[in-house]
């Protein structure tokens, strides 16, 4: 049957941080990149840590892109990495904070990317991502990388408070991430209904990405079951949206080759826990072979009643962003971020995987 093992856990960084995202250096290095300060709410800049020992220590290295005060910006960086292990990408949102603009989907934001091409130990100036958007964005995974090298830098349009999620857009770069001159549309309700928020990426065959996304009803915020979609040319066009079947928020998938995913996910109602899925999918379906998971907070929540509550529920979250990566060895690592002790904390988890 299969299954998955947790082979051991810990800490990453403890310093209010969050939205961690990993990669693994063909040395074996592993390094994961994290905002620090006000955990979820991004308030400071970005940081990187390092393991050499396939994730059980970490060394804090340094900063990626540091908050400023003139004007008052914040970061939220992730990692990814090129095929070859050359160049290690950040990608993310750069906020400017403005008094009264704390809450989700109001603080003013752009696309902006850094990198590396020394193993981490150096990180170039950011340079802006451009998006044919004039609205607060979301970016939710770092310049997914296929590989052939070409870079999506993805983001999904918040233009009000009742259109979270309109649209997915990646941004398409050819050149490493120089410029930027097309762009798709990822996830996009033609009946104008659903938004789509927290996007991941993973390739499931040369120039075949797979997206999910947490989907939700815009004017009211309700959960929907999450969706998918399928890119058979490189993330330049995209399958309608189909439905993975579950109920959850913030789902992550990995493919495991063939028709099969490792498939991360918060359950935050109910009773809450990051759940972690075996799966396999077809181009309109996914089938559930496995579940368990990955970390449990031990709490019960109830889904709020009205619309200004589910919009609130985005300050009050303490877990979240899991991804994965596979590692040299035939393991994986999981990241995520969660509230542990009174404070918000970077976690590392590592599996094994029998199929």
């Amino acid at each position: 049957m299969p299954s998955i093992e947790i082979l051991g856990t810990g800490r990453v960084d403890d310093r209010e941080s969050a939205f961690p995202q990993a990669v693994q250096l063909p040395n074996g290095d592993l390094l994961c990149s994290f905002c620090v300060g006000g955990g979820p709410m991004a308030t400071g800049g970005s940081d990187w840590a390092r393991s050499t020992d396939g994730g059980q220590t970490w060394s804090l290295e340094g900063v990626i892109l540091a908050p400023t005060d003139d004007p008052p910006t914040s970061n939220a960086l992730k990692l990814t990495i090129s095929p070859d292990g050359g160049t290690v990408y950040a990608y993310g949102a750069r906020y400017y904070r403005r008094p009264g603009l704390e809450t989700f989907a109001a603080a003013p934001n752009e696309c902006v990317i850094c990198s590396s091409t020394d193993g981490g130990r150096t990180w170039s100036e950011p340079t802006l991502v451009p998006m044919p958007a004039d609205c607060p964005l979301e970016v939710a995974f770092g310049a997914h990388v296929t590989s052939s090298g070409r870079l999506l830098g993805p983001c999904a349009t918040l233009p009000s408070r009742k259109r979270i999620g309109e649209q997915t857009i990646a941004a398409i770069s050819d050149d490493g991430g120089r410029t930027w001159p097309r762009h798709s549309v990822v996830f996009q309700d033609p009946g104008g209904k659903l938004g789509y928020i927290e996007h991941k990426f993973t390739e499931i065959a040369p120039d075949r990405v797979m997206c999910a996304a947490w989907t939700t009803t815009m004017a009211e915020l309700e959960d929907v079951e999450n969706s998918f979609t399928i890119s058979d040319d490189g993330g330049v066009t995209w399958s309608p949206p189909a439905s993975t079947g579950i109920r959850g928020q913030t789902m992550a998938p990995l493919s495991l080759g063939g028709d099969r995913l490792l498939v991360l996910y918060n359950r935050r109602y109910g009773n809450q826990g990051i759940v972690m899925n075996l799966v396999t999918f077809t181009e309109t379906a996914w089938t559930v072979h496995y579940e368990g998971l990955l970390f449990d907070p031990g709490g019960v929540r109830e889904r709020p009643s009205s619309v200004e509550d589910r919009t609130g529920e985005f300050a009050k979250f303490e877990f979240g962003f899991p991804t994965a990566i596979a590692l040299q060895d035939g393991t994986y690592l999981a990241t995520h971020w969660s509230r542990e002790d009174g404070k918000f904390c970077v976690r590392w988890t590592k599996l094994r995987v029998s199929w």
